[in-house]
């Protein structure tokens, strides 16, 4: 199945007024990924809108706080005011997001994510076991990392895991990028599907995107902001949508006047999880034929 990725405006926030009201709303949006494997958010520059400088930075913090298990974010994220409200938000508790641990029960081939310490010249990963665990590889002080033990306690020691090592999902990562016309302009082996009411109806166009979904690495979902639809914002760009086919309407019976990015986001990977599970069971059937 294809890695699923999401893009969303800089001014996702601004429709909401205080900070508390905003980092709810970031939650949200961490909740739906981590519920749906998203594995990338993009991040993208709303050139319409008017919305306070702070917002941005606000987003990307709180989503990459969230997404760092919870022994870990003391190291990597000291008092900041844009966690003011990160105790209330709901945690995501996804697969990554590992328990303290006694460190006697750690098996070998075991997956965790760490931060890299130095000690006296030597490399070490602290996660989450009461004690640093010797680190076989490079990397530099502070750097965020997925280690796999390869002996036990009282030798434990562990190396950098590598995507082949990791079977489940392991949370998403946030990139920022100038615009929706750069961020497609860029990419390879991904299908973009642009969400707006203007589209055609998915289910219309459902059946061929999942044959495109099977021969892709990537599955990209682009959202408009709280304001502009995303036709609006890539004029502005400069740009146009004209390689994007799968422009769609995900709520063709809306009996609201707007929906909510927060609902958008939500509702439309839950349809997707659909779609992409069908794919899934589509593949499975192929590779082992009944008989």
């Amino acid at each position: 199945m294809p890695n699923l990725w999401i893009a969303i405006p800089d001014s996702s926030l601004s429709d909401e007024q205080t900070k508390r009201d905003k980092s709810i709303k970031i939650g949200q949006f961490a909740r739906a990924c981590s519920i749906f494997q998203v594995t990338r958010i993009y991040v993208y520059h709303d050139m319409l809108s008017q919305f306070e400088g702070e917002d941005a930075n606000l987003l990307k913090i709180i989503l990459r706080y969230l997404d760092t298990p919870q022994y870990l974010r003391k190291a990597l994220y000291p008092r900041m005011h844009q966690l003011e409200y990160a105790g209330i938000l709901h945690p995501i508790k996804a697969p990554h997001h590992k328990p303290p641990e006694d460190i006697k029960k750690v098996r070998v081939g075991d997956i965790r994510t760490g931060v890299i310490a130095k000690v006296k010249g030597q490399l070490f990963a602290e996660v989450g076991l009461g004690s640093l665990v010797p680190f076989g590889g490079q990397g530099f002080e502070g750097k965020k990392v997925n280690v796999k033990f390869v002996s036990s306690y009282p030798n434990l020691r562990a190396i950098e895991a590598t995507e082949d090592d990791i079977e489940q999902y392991w949370g998403y990562e946030v990139k920022e990028v100038p615009s929706i016309t750069k961020l497609v302009a860029g990419l390879e082996n991904t299908e973009t599907i642009i969400t707006t009411r203007k589209g055609n109806h998915f289910k219309n166009v459902e059946a061929k995107l999942i044959e495109r979904a099977g021969n892709v690495q990537n599955l990209l979902v682009i959202f408009g902001s709280p304001k502009h639809g995303v036709h609006e914002l890539v004029a502005k760009e400069g740009g146009n949508l004209k390689s994007i086919e799968f422009i769609v309407n995900m709520f063709p019976n809306q009996a609201t006047e707007t929906v909510r990015l927060e609902e958008a986001l939500l509702g439309t990977l839950a349809i997707l999880n659909s779609s992409i599970a069908h794919l899934g069971r589509q593949v499975h059937t192929s590779q082992n034929p009944v008989s």
